[in-house]
C-alpha cells in the first residue's frame, strides 16, 4: 500500500506530485485510517472525522489544491484504495442522503463522500494500544 502503487493503478501523472504524496501519506497513517473506519462503522462518510485536518493542511496545496474538483475525486480514490486493504468497500447506492457530510465537519471543499462498510477480508489491521504516560518531574 504505497503512493507509487496507487499512482500505478489510478493516475500515473501524480507520481512526482509532492503535495499529492503528502496527502496520501496522511490518509495512510494508522490514526487516520482508524478514524475513517470508526466513522464508517456508525454510517457516516469515512472522511467525516478527518475533514478539519485534511482541509487545513492540504486545502491550499500548491500542486494539489482541494479547490479543484478532480483533486477531491482523487482524494476519494485514495481513501477507497487505502480502506480496501482493511476490507472496507463503498456502500451500494451511490451518493444518497447518507453520503452528505454533516454540519459538524465544517467542510469548505467536500459536500459528499462515500460511506464504507466492512465487506471483505482485511489484508491489514489497525492495532490501538494504550500506555501510561511518563511524567517529567
Amino acid at each position: 500500500m504505497t503512493f507509487q502503487d496507487f499512482c500505478d493503478k489510478y493516475n500515473q501523472n501524480l507520481k512526482n506530485n509532492v503535495d499529492a504524496q503528502k496527502l496520501f501519506d496522511f490518509l495512510a497513517t494508522p490514526s487516520t485510517i482508524h478514524n475513517m473506519m470508526v466513522f464508517s462503522q456508525v454510517g457516516f462518510p469515512a472522511i467525516s472525522g478527518i475533514i478539519p485536518h485534511l482541509e487545513q493542511n492540504f486545502g491550499n496545496s500548491p500542486t494539489f489544491p482541494l479547490s479543484d474538483f478532480r483533486n477531491r475525486q482523487t482524494t476519494g480514490k485514495m481513501v477507497k484504495y487505502i480502506l480496501g486493504f482493511y476490507g472496507y468497500t463503498p456502500q451500494a447506492g451511490g451518493f444518497d442522503e447518507r453520503a452528505k457530510l454533516r454540519n459538524f465537519t465544517k467542510s469548505q471543499y467536500f459536500k459528499t463522500a462515500a460511506v464504507y462498510s466492512l465487506t471483505d477480508t482485511p489484508q491489514y489491521k489497525i492495532e490501538v494500544t494504550s500506555a501510561p504516560l511518563t511524567l517529567k518531574e
